[in-house]
């Protein structure tokens, strides 16, 4: 169950890169060109902030599994999971953004989803070496 828990975790790592690099791209669009902040913008953020707190829960019954079966590394594993918890507030961060002007609600969600994506990109080199499997 561990194993097919680990994959199944590091699967939904690309889940969480596709969905925060689209994030980006519309944020990033609609910075630079002015446009309303929509409907649509409000589910992909939202979309970003599920998909990596998925991630985020399954990394925790990843890691208690781990802690159980003596797989557990605490300086790494915590410091993993300590990553886990930033890149998923910087994510949550964007439905916060509801008062601002357009231009600065896609300047801010660019940013927050930017920094979440760097967060969780640093996060698994350090645990893993690399972000690609099998390498």
């Amino acid at each position: 169950m561990l194993s097919t828990l680990i994959t199944v975790h590091g699967l939904i790592r690309w889940v969480t890169a596709a969905v925060g690099l689209a994030a980006l791209a519309k944020f990033g669009l609609g910075w630079l060109g002015h446009q309303k902040f929509t409907s649509l913008d409000r589910k992909l953020g939202s979309a970003f902030a599920v998909v990596i707190t998925i991630q985020f829960v399954l990394g925790l019954a990843v890691l208690v599994l781990m802690a159980i079966n003596g797989g557990f590394r605490p300086a790494v594993h915590i410091e993993h999971a300590f990553y886990g918890v930033v890149a998923t507030a910087l994510a949550h961060g964007v439905s916060g953004l509801k008062r601002l002007p357009d231009a600065q609600r896609f300047r801010v969600a660019f940013l927050l989803v930017l920094a979440s994506l760097v967060v969780v990109f640093f996060s698994v080199v350090r645990l893993r070496g690399t972000f690609f499997f099998g390498l």
